[in-house]
């Protein structure tokens, strides 16, 4: 049967719960996108636009992006839950896994595995026809059962297999040692059952070890009804030791004689029934054989999972007769007498070698405690010191100044020259054939060499304030980073023609507007559309960008907008109240000529903290907060603007994931084109570094009027770094080696140092009268302090 028809049969499933329709979804979109989700993750407020991306996300992560394999599994899952199909042979032979039925939530990834050999495919294809046959044959009744082999038994002639996972998924688990002094003893956990019959947990599928471990041996499993509360409803089961002397039944069970070793709820009847009719298989499975034969006719009736399961695992399922068992108060008085049992295995400390994967996030959270509290006492010892530095601007002195007074805004609005005249290029000379490709590409580079020039000249000549003339540098170098993207992607697809540029934009972006879907070149030189790439957060110009399925939400902006305006009072705060006092007691030891090596390494270690929290916030502004206010007003759709760079172990992968517009600009027209000159690898990589070297000395040396090349050598000596955090990398695999060499070069050293020699060169420039890049402040042409 095709994927089609299995598309068609999902809409006559009945009794489908929400795990196994989310795992239905994944699929379906892997299917048919052939990867995952290119948006962000939705936001919590959302749960169930959260729960069907963590399902997309992580069915295209284990299946990667194999479209094949997710029809594959797409059609053996509406198979398993009753659909009415029969899989085909090409089905068959292309899965290599029993059919299961899915779980909530779906298993972990699993690792990667060697490639299969014509052995192992021929036997897992003989036992998929075989689960097939037992299912067809009505064996396997229930739908969400799934039988446990006899050949998992051991025998004297054939080896045991390695347990495989039968079923998994998350449940929430009664603490019975725990005392709840607040909210629920319950605790979500990942529950796994493997077909040696043991039950393990963990607090997450990411954990490499469980938490425990539970035999199935001499257990059955209990029905303890239900529980509800005021927002929904539990549905609750128990898994239990038998006494070695107990009949076959466990009916005859003494209700108050049961003590669970592990309850369970779940609230879906569904989920609860299909884990049950697990369990029970498995205690069936793994029971020791009877000890004394069962007369017929004298069992009680026993409660079975509707549909029932076959009748020789009847006798591990009791249902409680208790109208008040699944209610835990009540249950943890009645089992809890003076002699029960408090130390039941032997388990090492939780902080020991063996005490596995731990949870420590109450740790975490002291931490944070203990961090903000120093950090309050070291801001108050400051304003005790220095007092309250932060002077308010005077409005009136600020609504009254004329434009000349403001040189940066005024080469902000120049700017627009530079992106209309980019338009001219392209719309009316080069797309119109008046002009030779290589004119235009004389033409682009003057334009957006002059969109660098110009902006240089009035921060240089009329900008006395460093911050302005900074915000105005970064415009035009993100202008010039654009209008290069906009060139030499325009050029690309006047070369390949309009048929390949559709076929590859269809082939790569997912999630554009069905008017941007088939649009191709010329059409998209349009005022409109240079303006949106202007405004997109993002350095890398194409025909259509991915778009968010929603529209503007008003709350979302708003929060960002706060947000934004509480991290910059922050900012300002940090650098007016601990970073200039530091810097301007160093300059005055300076001048005194007091300077020495322990007041220099007293001020650095005073300036690390302080620029780490600086560091981090400017982060936090500009590539969370500000890059996604400008993609929720624009509706721009790939907003993974840096990944977790602070888990690096190597510079190298620093600079790849901290700034991923510029990382893509770089790889797109710097590192692959030299590639394509033959240039060496190492020579392309040490031609990005010193690409970024400039354009760093660049943007810091023009606002503060001197040339300096602190920053151009601190970039350049990163280029050995990384060479020496790769091979820490690989000599302490798995360690935090390269991570805390990472945070020591640019938190407790390298930004430091820079601010230091950036200071004190710019207070020995102003104390002899400002010899390069001079401004007069007083002279009526600037407005502004450092």
């Amino acid at each position: 049967m095709s994927f089609e028809d299995a598309v068609s049969e999902v809409k006559n499933l009945t009794n489908v719960s929400n795990s196994d329709k989310l795992r239905i979804y994944g699929c379906y979109k892997v299917a048919t996108t052939g990867e995952g989700p290119s948006t962000a993750q939705p936001s919590s407020w959302d749960p169930v636009k959260r729960k069907k991306w963590d399902a997309w996300k992580e069915t295209a992560e284990r299946l990667k992006g194999d479209k094949e394999a997710a029809k594959t599994e797409y059609i053996t899952l509406v198979a398993s839950l009753g659909g009415d199909i029969k899989l085909s042979a090409a089905t068959t032979t292309a899965t290599t896994t029993t059919v299961t039925p899915p779980t909530s939530p779906p298993p972990p990834p699993p690792s990667t595995s060697p490639k299969p050999t014509i052995a192992s495919l021929t036997a897992a294809n003989a036992a998929l026809k075989a689960a097939l046959a037992k299912y067809e044959s009505g064996v396997l009744k229930h739908p969400s059962c799934t039988s446990f082999s006899k050949n998992y038994h051991k025998s004297s002639n054939t080896p045991a297999p390695h347990p495989v996972t039968v079923k998994s998924g998350y449940l929430n688990k009664w603490k019975d040692r725990a005392i709840g002094w607040t909210g629920s003893k319950w605790g979500v956990r990942y529950i796994t059952l493997t077909s040696d019959g043991t039950l393990k947990y963990s607090a997450s599928h990411s954990d490499n070890a469980p938490r425990a471990t539970l035999s199935l041996k001499r257990c059955a499993v209990k029905d303890d009804g239900h529980k509800s509360t005021k927002s929904s409803r539990f549905h609750v089961f128990s898994i239990y030791r038998r006494e070695k002397g107990a009949g076959s039944n466990p009916s005859d069970d003494v209700e108050d004689d049961i003590v669970p070793l592990m309850r369970f709820s779940t609230t879906s009847k569904a989920d609860k029934e299909s884990w049950m009719a697990y369990l029970t298989e498995g205690c069936a499975s793994f029971a020791p054989p009877p000890l004394e034969p069962i007369p017929k006719g004298t069992l009680s009736p026993i409660y079975f999972s509707n549909p029932s399961i076959s009748p020789n695992m009847s006798m591990y399922a009791k249902k409680s007769t208790d109208p008040k068992a699944a209610h835990t108060k009540q249950r943890n008085i009645a089992t809890y007498q003076p002699s029960r049992p408090m130390h039941r295995n032997a388990k090492p400390s939780f902080l020991s070698e063996g005490g596995g994967n731990q949870n420590y996030r109450g740790l975490l959270n002291l931490a944070a405690i203990i961090l903000i509290v120093s950090n309050f006492r070291l801001i108050y010892d400051t304003m005790k010191k220095h007092g309250f530095l932060i002077s308010i601007p005077n409005k009136d002195e600020f609504m009254s100044a004329p434009l000349k007074d403001f040189p940066a805004h005024t080469g902000t609005l120049l700017l627009n020259l530079h992106i209309l005249f980019a338009y001219f290029i392209e719309k009316h000379l080069l797309s119109a054939g008046r002009i030779p490709e290589t004119l235009g590409l004389v033409l682009h580079h003057l334009n957006a060499s002059l969109s660098l020039v110009i902006p240089t000249y009035i921060v240089w000549v009329f900008e006395p304030n460093p911050s302005a003339g900074g915000g105005l540098l970064m415009c035009s170098v993100i202008l010039w980073m654009k209008l290069i993207s906009y060139f030499h992607a325009n050029s690309d697809y006047r070369s390949s023609g309009p048929d390949k540029t559709t076929t590859l934009n269809a082939a790569l972006v997912t999630d554009v507007d069905e008017e941007d879907a088939l649009l191709q070149y010329p059409s998209n030189l349009t005022l409109q559309n240079i303006y949106y790439f202007w405004f997109a957060p993002t350095l890398t110009y194409q025909i259509a960008f991915p778009k968010a399925k929603h529209g503007v939400r008003p709350l979302y902006v708003a929060g960002l907008v706060v947000r934004m305006s509480i991290t910059a009072a922050l900012f300002v705060f940090l650098v007016k109240q601990t970073i200039n006092p530091t810097v301007e007691k160093l300059v005055g030891e300076i001048q005194r000529g007091n300077l020495n090596p322990v007041i220099a390494a007293e001020s650095l270690v005073k300036l690390a903290i302080p620029n780490t929290y600086v560091w981090l916030l400017v982060f936090y502004f500009y590539f969370h907060l500000f890059l996604n206010l400008l993609a929720e007003l624009l509706r721009f759709g790939d907003r993974v603007f840096y990944k977790d760079w602070w888990n690096c172990t190597e510079i190298g992968s620093y600079w790849r994931l901290w700034n991923l517009p510029v990382h893509f600009w770089l790889i797109r027209h710097l590192y692959m084109p030299s590639i394509r000159w033959k240039v060496p690898s190492v020579a392309a990589t040490g031609l990005v570094f010193l690409f970024s070297a400039v354009l760093h000395e660049f943007i810091i040396s023009v606002p503060f009027h001197m040339v300096r090349y602190w920053s151009f050598l601190g970039m350049m000596a990163q280029i050995p770094l990384v060479f020496v955090t790769k091979w820490l990398d690989k000599k302490f695999k798995g360690s935090s080696v390269g991570n805390v060499v990472f945070w020591l070069v640019f938190c407790v050293v390298g930004q430091p140092c820079a601010i230091l020699l950036y200071a004190i060169d710019h207070a020995q420039l102003t104390n002899k009268g400002g010899e390069q890049g001079e401004v007069e402040v007083d002279s009526g042409v600037g407005m502004g302090e450092l």
